[in-house]
């Protein structure tokens, strides 16, 4: 007898294990989540033609497991012996300048794709005139106490910009200028500026320039300077005379956050002059530079700079003022991103996405990694914009998938990519043609599920029912074989007891066992229903670099993963044919 309960009992533990191991094995398969890119490669690399290869790392979190491609200037990348995906991070062997162009990650699984940023790879170049002009000495001649300017103009081409520095030949060998000299400055554009020459001065200039990633110099623009004894009479005139400007740096745009030192020089002799500036807001400030730190839209405007001398009498001598124009411009940033979408399969879903910046950004979406425009059925979306938000509506959505919102301007892009999920567990679909069989998989185990149910109660129902016959059975042979009623009344009366007795337990046995089948497929069911979806990561943010390139600034900030674009690519993008708006 109590075997037999005992094998009730098994068979519904069996039923409850039985079902909770196909209830992990649905939220297995359907706990499917879109890429996140979570590492990727900075927004520009050079590299050294001689160098052994290049590395652009790419990762991405996501389940199920991720598969990585690369593209070059839109096009998937061909990999070979040379070329090969190791994870995800790319690697090229012995790169040459045909490897130079635009690379991007994708990183995709069965409910969605993810894009990384774009990354502008670029053999480092040192070009200058040939070694002949390079040789030629130029002659200049000046005056004690007259100033003086010369420039480095050798230099046709150099990636990334290079860094100049000048030499002076003394006793056949040529040295680094003495830095310490006050009268002496060398501009990071390679002039060379004298606020008065000496005697002393004369010899033989010449101008360096070097590569850090060739890790390259090269010399050229000699200049012969002579310089000849003062003239008494004429640097007594000059004593009074009112500085001279020599060198301003150029008008400049820059990026909010960044930093920029301008500069004005002047020609004096001797150098007691005071240099004062006059900032757009009206403020003034001295030093022959001013450093704008961190820089905002209020720090646009024209920047003025002059020097003056004061004379024995007290008053001031003031030279020609020169002008610094500043623009600042933003990187764009996100004022309204995408976001997670559940939605019931067959609905429409809205996506709203707005981003601020200087230029004013614009808006690119794309759908699993693809832009809008390369979608095969237009009518599945509708895109429109209010003059300051952009919309995308979706259509009759019947798949897990990723959106993403591309603000791109002339300094850079941002990217934010929001997922489509399905708000049932029986609904969840993924994006690949292999979506239809995962979908009758499922629809096979449920109805497996249903047969192990309904099986697991019929065998529990003939237990519990040999259980009550062969109790009744035993309590009759009990009654027959006693002796001591004597009676058959009394016998009659205690064999109908007993078998009301056993139809109850019967009964009873039956809702007990319907009643825990109810609540064990409830409690499946309630739970696949309102299991959380993870949270997506945070974008990937590389980290601040500025570039300058050809005398043109690249910068991206970390503080919003954004990007900085040097003006050597397009304006257009779609001339690149990218996958986005840098």
């Amino acid at each position: 007898m109590t075997c037999q309960y005992f094998s009730a009992v098994s068979l519904l533990c069996s039923l409850i294990m039985t079902t909770s191991v196909r209830s992990r094995s649905f939220d297995k398969k359907s706990h499917a989540t879109p890429p996140v890119i979570s590492d990727g490669p900075n927004y520009h690399v050079y590299f050294n033609p001689g160098d052994s290869r290049i590395t652009l790392p790419c990762a991405a979190t996501g389940t199920p497991p991720i598969a990585y491609k690369w593209t070059r200037n839109g096009v998937p990348l061909d990999v070979d012996d040379r070329v090969k995906v190791d994870g995800g991070t790319l690697l090229m062997r012995n790169p040459t300048t045909t490897y130079e162009g635009y690379y991007q990650c994708i990183a995709s699984n069965d409910a969605g794709a993810a894009m990384s940023n774009v990354t502008f790879v670029q053999a480092a170049v040192l070009q200058t005139s040939d070694a002949r002009t390079r040789a030629m000495v130029t002659s200049q001649s000046a005056t004690s106490a007259d100033p003086l300017k010369l420039r480095c103009s050798h230099v046709i081409r150099s990636i990334p910009a290079p860094v100049f520095e000048w030499e002076k030949k003394t006793t056949g060998n040529y040295f680094r200028l003495n830095k310490s000299d006050s009268r002496i400055t060398q501009t990071i554009d390679g002039w060379i500026v004298f606020a008065f020459v000496q005697t002393s001065d004369s010899g033989e200039y010449k101008c360096l320039s070097y590569n850090s990633i060739l890790q390259e110099s090269l010399g050229g623009s000699k200049f012969q300077l002579n310089v000849e004894p003062y003239n008494a009479s004429v640097v007594e005139r000059k004593v009074h005379e009112a500085p001279v400007l020599l060198y301003s740096t150029s008008n400049a745009t820059m990026v909010e956050r960044e930093k920029l030192t301008l500069t004005c020089l002047f020609g004096s002799w001797p150098l007691g002059y005071q240099v004062e500036w006059t900032l757009p807001s009206g403020e003034m400030a001295n030093g022959s530079s001013f450093t704008i730190v961190n820089a905002s839209v209020k720090d646009e405007g024209v920047y003025k700079c002059r020097a003056y001398k004061t004379t024995t009498l007290g008053s001031k001598r003031y030279s020609q003022t020169g002008h610094v124009s500043v623009q600042i411009d933003a990187i764009p940033s996100f004022t309204i991103f995408p976001a997670d979408q559940e939605v019931v399969r067959g609905q429409r879903v809205n996506f709203s996405c707005q981003g601020q910046g200087r230029p004013t950004p614009n808006v690119t979406w794309y759908a699993n990694g693809t832009s809008l425009g390369q979608i095969e059925d237009p009518a599945s979306y509708v895109t429109f914009s209010d003059g300051l938000t952009a919309f995308l509506y979706l259509n009759d959505i019947q798949a897990t998938a990723t959106v993403t919102c591309n603000i791109s301007n002339v300094h850079g892009y941002r990217l934010h990519t929001a997922k489509i999920v399905f708000a049932s567990e029986s609904d969840v679909d993924i994006t690949n043609p292999s979506s239809q069989s995962r979908s009758v998989q499922r629809s096979t185990e449920s109805a497996e599920l249903s047969s192990t149910l309904s099986k697991t109660s019929t065998e529990a129902y003939h237990t519990v029912s040999t259980y009550s016959k062969q109790t009744l059975v035993s309590k009759e042979n009990g009654s027959s074989k006693s002796g001591h009623s004597g009676k058959s009344e009394a016998h009659t009366s205690n064999s109908a007891t007993s078998i009301v007795y056993t139809s109850a337990g019967v009964v009873g046995g039956l809702v007990v066992i319907v009643v825990v089948i109810i609540v064990v497929v409830l409690y499946i069911r309630r739970r696949n229903r309102n299991r959380a979806d993870p949270v997506v990561p945070r974008d990937y943010r590389p980290r601040n670099d500025i570039l300058i390139v050809n005398n043109q600034r690249v910068a991206y900030d970390s503080d919003d993963s954004g990007l900085g674009i040097d003006d050597q690519r397009p304006e257009n993008n779609e001339q690149r044919g990218l996958r986005q708006q840098p």
